[in-house]
């Protein structure tokens, strides 16, 4: 086999990049000085000064800047590694040192290091990844990487496997992987060939930086570690989209050695600069602007973020003055999320970068008019205040910091913090200087103020609370999920208050349940569907729900979502980004189809044409049986779901080796399964019962679910087949059966076909030793 090639980003090469451009620089500066202090004289004296000196005065100015500006490119990437490095281990000293393997089902052995092989779904949550990594940061790459079109994994691995604490220091390695197949003895010399591409990177890169795996622990102070994880969060991602940018260069032009190098001179040219800040002034740069953020809103930085919301606020009709405010009330929110770990890079569902998102998702989704009622500035405004508050709970750090919860807001927290520290009645109440004031922290006529840190709600005695912070707090309201009782009276009682004030409450109820639309659709309506999913995730670890049901429930959740009739109004509007629907179509396919309930009724839907009879096996843990009957019965089709890691991946990676078509094997939690099967769809079902107790128990319990609950799954006479050993006694599995609509037919020793005798995939021994029990449905 030809020997795999290899290359490595190294910290090494940085340094070495450095060197060698301060050197280049201060070699250009040196000549701009011998071809430049002539020229000087020359000026001076009224002497004709040579054209030729002028040039390369100005070529070696140039150099001298482009040799300090690609220095600055190399320098700033390895001191971000560094410090990254040094702040994930201050999170955890044990980041980089974790044992974890993978099952390797090509190879059928286990291997360093956590790698997915796209064989386990993704969507089977407790199969995924150990609990120091965050699955969000690992597709992040593995998806940016795969848009590349070469095949590819990526691997995890500890530090020292790289090495990345010493030697060449390397963040990264690209093997490219040599396999033949098709041999067999008439085609020993010329096998079909492919390569693939094994990219390997360390365990800190991909680190799962959730607060609630830190909250526990005082190796850090508190104000210290939210500083911490929101260090870390803002670096990896910045240092992700550099290797994934050394990755392209070097999967798609590995020849070019030089290649590198000149990616980053291109990047430090003068002229970019330059042309990059007249792009930013040229007429339609705020609708391209909008254009890119709504493209990527989901994945932009909290400062790229924030800018575009302003450019938006500007298009929608918000005043000068009002914009000023905003960007006031923004700075005074990031540093309260920060302080919580909850501003940029922050993992969790409820960070700035969510309610950024809602505030701008609302300007979208808000119409110049709605059923009859014209929407001005004003309007937007409000509605723009409430989203960036709808969250705001500094109070949740110490609620939960001992739980096993993660942190969550909650709407009654919001707004008693409001009503406490009375923000939104200083926005609505001061100009840009007063709110500056109420903003800044003075601790001492010794030491600097410092500015957004702290409120005054003693500036706003003797002050009545504005008509615009009752709207705002009823808006809030609006936003509570579940929408119960407790807040529906909260929010008419303020309308009753506003409609007093001679404001409408019907188009204030109109904007409220626009927002409210915005806060619930924007992950959906922005995301890609692998960044939807992860933060459903998150989501659900917040609010404490199962996981196991969280594709079931979410996709149930957006079939109701889109025949709510406001949201099909506005998402069907002409000036509705069509970016938006994009997504949104995307988003909700992935969870119907990702829906492992629909996905077998589309295998069954699907089979049903080709093949005569469709069987299902239940809680599979060893495939002999199932795929020795695939083989046997090709006209069956045959599905197999097992909750083992293990045992699906080893089937599937029989099945790749038999080429066995009539057989798809795959994880998922039965019970969740079933109730979703379409009814009259399975020809049999096949349960295997062993002598071991705990298991047993749960086989049971699943046959007794198929006699009286799920009897209608099967089709007119259709089976149960059970497996046992040849020994074990089936009299307390035939106790079972009910006295109608099922009979037992048959109990007969399983016999071995002449088909699978060479099967060398298959334990024939075990096949010998169980027996089948068939039982028919009768009705």
């Amino acid at each position: 086999m030809k020997k795999d090639k290899k290359w490595t980003s190294s910290l090494l090469h940085y340094r070495y990049a450095t060197g060698f451009f301060i050197a280049l620089s201060f070699i250009f500066m040196i000549a701009t000085g011998f071809f430049g202090i002539p020229l000087v004289s020359d000026f001076f004296s009224d002497k004709n000064s040579d054209s030729s000196q002028l040039i390369f005065a100005i070529f070696s100015l140039l150099g001298c800047v482009w040799g300090f500006m690609a220095y600055n490119q190399f320098d700033r990437v390895t001191k971000l590694v560094k410090k990254t490095w040094s702040l994930s281990h201050k999170l955890d000293p044990m980041i980089g040192e974790y044992d974890y393997k993978t099952f390797n089902p090509e190879t059928r052995q286990w291997e360093e290091g956590y790698t997915h092989y796209g064989i386990v779904d993704y969507w089977e949550r407790d199969n995924e990844v150990p609990q120091w990594m965050d699955k969000g940061k690992y597709w992040k790459i593995l998806i940016e990487l795969q848009k590349i079109d070469k095949d590819i994994i990526l691997q995890i691995t500890k530090d020292r496997n790289l090495p990345f604490n010493q030697g060449k220091n390397n963040l990264a390695i690209t093997i490219k992987e040599n396999y033949s197949f098709g041999m067999s003895k008439e085609n020993m010399v010329h096998p079909n060939k492919y390569h693939r591409f094994r990219i390997v990177i360390p365990q800190w890169l991909v680190m799962n930086t959730d607060y609630k795996n830190f909250n526990t622990y005082f190796q850090l102070e508190i104000s210290t570690l939210t500083n911490t994880i929101t260090e870390v969060n803002k670096n990896i991602p910045k240092i992700i989209d550099e290797l994934v940018g050394r990755e392209k260069i070097i999967l798609t032009k590995p020849w070019n050695m030089f290649i590198s190098l000149v990616t980053y001179l291109n990047k430090s040219l003068p002229i970019r600069i330059i042309y990059g800040k007249t792009k930013e002034m040229l007429p339609d740069a705020k609708q391209r602007r909008i254009q890119y953020t709504n493209y990527n809103l989901s994945r932009m930085s909290t400062n790229d973020l924030i800018g575009s919301l302003i450019i938006k606020a500007k298009m929608t009709g918000i005043g000068e003055k009002s914009l000023n405010k905003i960007s006031l009330l923004l700075k005074f929110l990031r540093n309260e999320y920060e302080k919580l770990g909850l501003g940029e890079g922050s993992s969790e569902y409820h960070n700035l970068h969510h309610s950024l998102e809602v505030a701008y998702m609302s300007l979208h989704m808000l119409p110049k008019e709605i059923h009859g009622y014209p929407i001005n500035n004003r309007d937007y405004e409000i509605m723009l205040v409430a989203a960036l508050l709808h969250d705001y709970d500094p109070m949740q750090d110490l609620k939960y910091r001992n739980s096993n919860y993660t942190r969550r807001p909650s709407v009654i927290s919001t707004i008693e913090q409001l009503r406490k520290k009375r923000i939104h009645d200083a926005y609505f109440s001061f100009n840009d200087e007063g709110l500056i004031k109420y903003f800044r922290k003075n601790e001492s006529p010794l030491l600097p103020t410092k500015e957004f840190s702290t409120v005054h709600p003693e500036h706003l005695n003797n002050r009545k609370t504005p008509l615009e912070s009752k709207i705002t707090e009823a808006l809030i309201w609006r936003t509570d999920y579940p929408y119960d009782e407790r807040s529906q009276s909260n929010f008419n009682q303020l309308l009753r208050e506003i409609n007093n004030n001679g404001f409408s409450g019907e188009k204030i109820n109109v904007i409220a349940e626009i927002l409210s639309l915005a806060d619930l659709s924007v992950t959906y309506l922005s995301s890609d569907p692998l960044l939807a999913w992860n933060r459903v995730i998150n989501l659900y670890q917040e609010l404490n729900l199962p996981i196991a049901e969280a594709v079931l429930r979410t996709d149930r959740f957006l079939s109701f979502f889109s025949e709510e009739s406001l949201f099909k109004e506005i998402i069907s509007r002409k000036n509705f980004p069509e970016i938006f629907k994009q997504k949104w179509d995307n988003v909700y396919r992935f969870f119907h189809e990702g829906n492992p309930s629909t996905r077998i009724n589309k295998i069954i839907f699907d089979a049903r044409i080709k093949h005569n009879k469709i069987n299902m096996e239940l809680d599979m843990h060893n495939c002999d049986f199932i795929i020795s009957n695939a083989i046997i019965n090709k006209k069956e089709f045959f599905i197999g779901i097992g909750k083992n890691k293990e045992d699906v991946m080893i089937a599937q990676s029989k099945l790749k080796a038999a080429g066995i078509e009539n057989l798809e094997v795959f994880p998922g939690n039965i019970e969740s399964l079933l109730p979703f099967i379409k009814d009259r769809s399975v020809d049999t079902f096949i349960i295997t019962i062993t002598n071991d107790e705990k298991k047993d128990f749960n086989k049971t319990k699943l046959l007794r679910d198929l006699f009286y609950s799920y009897s209608s799954k099967l089709v007119i006479n259709g089976t149960i087949q059970i497996i046992i050993g040849k020994d074990q006694d089936h009299e307390n599995i035939i106790s079972l059966i009910p006295n109608h609509e099922f009979k037992m037919t048959n109990i007969s020793n399983n016999t071995i076909s002449k088909d699978i005798l060479n099967d060398e995939f298959i334990d024939l021994e075990k096949l010998e030793k169980v027996k089948k029990i068939t039982i028919l449905k009768t009705e």
